[in-house]
This record gives structure tokens, C-alpha cells and sequence, in this order.
């Protein structure tokens, strides 16, 4: 089975060891599964726009592939994906995939119900909100490429509108989570409620300007743009990120400036 080109050394170089014996596992076992019906695969997320976390950040990979998954594909990935959790990497349980075939990738159309893991979840079929308008975007402008051509020969161009409205979009979806104390969202974990915060700045980021940043260039940004009180909780929460205390008596104030930034034009 011809191998597509790898990784450049150089790109390889800025990942993690631990991720990368991860990525090795991936890469072998989609191979084996797809052989030439696999089109690439690439980094996404946090590696790819430049503010991966080692102690906190998952390992988000898009894999493409020349045909739909059908039901007996998808029983054979949801193995392959059990076996990958048993990996040598720590990352094994912080890692997030989504199978695309090259023509459901080429633009966001609605409705698109699409393999996906989720970090500690199992694979299953998902439909993909107005958030994967953004996910398209950092694959063409940043994704790193593990094997296959270019990823801007697979995405169609996303303008700024589109990363706004994308947004926008994002926003609503939390407005309307804001007042379900059902939420996981909602863990009164300080880590967690970081999390939300650092959204709440990459969102509006993206809304005022029609392009993604990295979450600390979204932070350090918020920081001269928030008004008060929503700075100091911004900056408050930077001591948040790495720490899984529970926290109850910050829930109140995290969920204060998630209903003033998704009120926000």
C-alpha cells in the first residue's frame, strides 16, 4: 500500500512526544483501515492554532477519507477506537477525531450527520452544528498536515462573514444552555469554568473581527476590550485553567459574564 508523504520533520518537531505516539497509533491504524480510500489526515484544534496545553488541552484530529463511512465501517472504527485507548500515550483519553469524506468536507452544509469521538466519549454518528464552519477554517488556514495534500484543496474558502455568523451562532447555543443547570458546561470545576470563560473571549473575538485566534491572544485581548466586571473575571480565571478543585462559588460569576457576552452585538 503506497504511503502518502508524513509529517515534515520540522512541523513533527513542535508536538509533543506523547502526542506524536498517539498520532503514530492513529495514522497506523486508519491506514490499515482505509489503505488507499484514505485521502489525510490532519491536526486541528489547539496544536494547530498554537495554544496547546500539555496539562489541559485534547489532541483534535480530522481524517478524510475518498467515500462515506457506512454502518459496517463505522462498527469496525468503533474498535480501532477502543484498541486507541489503550495506547501508550497519555493522551489516549484526551483525543477527539471527526471522519469526513472529500465531498462532505469541501463546505459546511447543515444536517450533516458525521463519525465522531469525543474526548472520553465513545465513536458515534453526530450532526455537526454552524461550529464546524470554524473547525473547516483552522483545518485550511493552520491545520497541520500528518499525510495528504494540502487541506485548502479540500475546503472550500471561509470568509470573515461566515467565521462571525459561525459565531454568533455559538453564542446563541450558550445562551440557551445558560439556564440548564443539566449542562456538563456547568461543573463547578475551576478548570472548567476557565474553559468557559476563555470561549466566551474567542467568540467574541471572532464576531467583532471575522477571524479565530489562538484562546490567549482571545484572553489578552478580552482583557483591554471587557469592560468591568467581565475583565477582572477574565483575569481571574487565568489561575483557574489547571485546576480541577470544585468550586461551587464561582459558577455565579462565570455565568454573570456568559449572559452579558452572548447579549452583546
Amino acid at each position: 500500500m503506497p504511503i502518502l508523504p508524513r509529517m515534515t520533520a520540522q512541523r513533527r518537531g513542535t508536538i509533543p512526544h506523547e502526542v506524536r505516539w498517539l498520532l503514530d497509533d492513529v495514522l497506523d491504524r486508519v491506514q490499515d483501515e482505509f489503505g488507499t480510500g484514505l485521502v489525510g489526515v490532519y491536526i486541528r484544534g489547539s496544536l494547530a492554532l498554537g495554544d496547546f496545553e500539555p496539562e489541559t488541552s485534547d489532541v483534535d484530529l480530522l481524517v478524510v477519507t475518498e467515500e462515506p463511512i457506512d454502518e459496517a465501517r463505522f462498527a469496525r472504527l468503533e474498535g480501532v477506537h477502543r484498541r486507541l485507548g489503550y495506547s501508550r500515550s497519555p493522551y489516549a483519553q484526551r483525543f477527539e477525531v471527526a471522519y469526513y469524506d472529500r465531498e462532505a468536507l469541501r463546505r459546511y452544509v447543515p444536517g450533516q450527520r458525521i463519525a465522531t469521538l469525543g474526548q472520553g466519549e465513545e465513536l458515534a454518528w453526530q450532526e455537526h452544528g454552524t461550529n464546524w464552519i470554524v473547525e473547516r477554517w483552522t483545518v485550511r488556514e493552520h491545520g497541520l498536515r500528518i499525510i495528504g495534500p494540502d487541506p485548502r484543496t479540500l475546503i472550500d474558502p471561509i470568509t470573515s462573514e461566515q467565521i462571525a455568523e459561525a459565531n454568533r451562532a455559538r453564542l446563541a447555543d450558550w445562551r440557551r444552555w445558560l439556564d440548564d443547570p443539566k449542562d456538563g458546561a456547568w461543573a463547578p470545576r475551576q478548570g472548567q469554568m476557565a474553559y468557559v470563560v476563555e470561549t466566551m473571549c474567542r467568540c467574541r473575538y471572532a464576531v467583532e473581527h471575522g477571524t479565530v485566534v489562538s484562546k490567549p491572544a482571545a484572553v489578552r485581548w478580552a482583557l483591554e476590550a471587557f469592560p468591568e466586571p467581565w475583565r477582572t473575571t477574565v483575569q481571574r480565571s487565568h489561575v483557574w485553567r489547571a485546576d480541577s478543585t470544585v468550586d461551587p462559588s464561582i459558577v455565579p460569576e462565570v455565568r454573570a459574564l456568559v449572559r452579558w457576552a452572548t447579549s452583546t452585538e
